[in-house]
């Protein structure tokens, strides 16, 4: 039950992230809901590990492991954050859909395995297709939203590579997941505070209702909760499973943006995303099961 629970969570909070980044953006500058959100959950969850008495960072023989995941906070939160300021919600699941044929093609440099399969090419030229229907969109164009994709794309390359970074020292080095995240924090919260109170240049902070509403949910719920029970499945659940959920989010973060931000979605967007829907539904194994499953329950 826990971990169908946890499951459901993992769903929902991926679904809502997008969103609520959004939303986010309606009084508060992208760096500063940003670095507020993981300054919250950097403190929360360091009062956590007090008070369960979990050990604190040890930063002299973890540290490069906290490096490793804090480049999938910071830069590539940052590009997530800024994307917002062109794409939408719906458009930003999509986009981090696509993680897993970076992930692919990252793999062999990084972790020296080649997991390109026949199966895989096909889904990455699928997806390529799919996304060059939405980039040619003349409303995606006319908006600028290009330069969103464009952000999400660098994000995709960037959470990527961190995360085969991670799995790589993490054959050597075991961390604590709770560890893991508040350690990435605190070794991301440096360029984050940097980049907004001097590069990007402090602001009076203004909240609305929606844009409080929407920084708490990202602190303590997508930051903490998520991770946890993101960690929780893929120990405890098939992988199969788990890689269903990169098909289901997309499809309900859009249809929250329509319902909610009033977001439109043209038909070249509609076809776009069905080809990278159905890319990774191959780039997932995903097909066959599916297929399987039919024909067991005729």
């Amino acid at each position: 039950m826990a971990v169908r629970l946890a499951y459901l969570l993992v769903i929902i909070i991926w679904t809502t992230t997008p969103l609520a980044i959004k939303l986010g953006g309606d009084t508060l500058a992208p760096m500063a809901s940003l670095s507020l959100r993981m300054v919250i959950a950097f403190l929360v969850g360091s009062a956590i590990c007090t008070v369960a008495g979990i050990a604190g960072l040890n930063i002299k023989k973890h540290g490069k492991i906290y490096f490793a995941g804090s480049i999938g906070l910071f830069p590539n939160m940052a590009l997530v954050y800024f994307s917002a300021e062109y794409i939408s919600s719906g458009l930003i699941a999509l986009m981090f859909g696509m993680t897993p044929f970076f992930t692919a093609i990252l793999a062999r440099p990084i972790l020296g395995e080649n997991v390109l399969l026949p199966r895989k090419i096909i889904a990455i030229a699928l997806a390529t297709a799919g996304l060059l229907f939405i980039f040619y969109d003349e409303t995606v164009m006319a908006d600028k939203a290009y330069i969103g994709l464009l952000l999400m794309l660098a994000s995709n390359i960037v959470f990527s590579a961190s995360v085969l970074w991670v799995k790589k020292l993490n054959k050597k080095l075991k961390v604590l997941p709770l560890e893991q995240t508040l350690g990435a924090m605190a070794f991301s919260l440096p360029g984050m505070l940097f980049t907004w109170l001097y590069i990007i240049g402090y602001e009076p902070l203004v909240f609305s209702t929606v844009s409080l509403v929407s920084l708490m949910y990202l602190s303590l719920i997508a930051s903490l909760v998520g991770f946890a029970a993101y960690y929780h499945i893929l120990n405890n659940m098939e992988i199969d499973v788990v890689a269903l959920i990169p098909l289901i989010t997309p499809v309900l973060a859009m249809t929250l943006g329509v319902i909610f931000a009033e977001e439109t979605i043209t038909a070249s967007m509609y076809l776009g995303a069905i080809f990278i829907l159905i890319a990774l539904a191959i780039h997932q194994g995903v097909l066959p099961k599916i297929y399987q499953w039919v024909v067991e329950n005729k």
